[in-house]
């Protein structure tokens, strides 16, 4: 399962992968895969997927069909943290949070899917009460 997040970026000068950390928890790609950030190693054998995140700017020139036409070129993922990260390759990653995460098993997306509806639906109640009591 994840570990702690970090929120980190790639230096704009960065010439060697081993510079890169870990930008947000997990990220949902457009390959229908839910991916966990890794620290350390990956587990064996699982797909991974590195991307760097699209700058504010950037996000919002493109529209969602745009968005859509590029996840059919480059691997697209949404970030825990709300950013968009595009496959590492397809951009130039100086500057920029990086992604690196390996693909869920069914039985781990189930379960990190439960756990974000728990936690949904717990957020959810507690700001009615708020509201209520306001």
């Amino acid at each position: 399962m994840p570990r702690k997040p970090s929120k980190r970026t790639v230096p704009a000068d960065h010439e060697s992968s081993e510079s890169e950390e870990v930008a947000t928890e997990f990220a949902l790609a457009s390959d229908g895969k839910l991916y966990f950030q890794f620290e350390d190693e990956p587990p064996p054998g699982r797909p991974m997927f590195v991307g760097y995140a699209l700058h504010a700017e950037e996000a919002v020139k493109f529209s969602a069909a745009d968005l859509l036409a590029w996840a059919m070129l480059h691997k697209l993922a949404l970030g825990s943290d709300g950013c968009i990260y595009v496959e590492e390759g397809a951009i130039d990653a100086g500057g920029r949070e990086v992604f690196r995460g390996f693909a869920a098993t069914a039985e781990e997306a189930a379960r990190a899917a439960e756990v974000l509806h728990r936690a949904a639906f717990n957020v959810t109640v507690e700001v009615f009460a708020r509201k209520r009591a306001a």
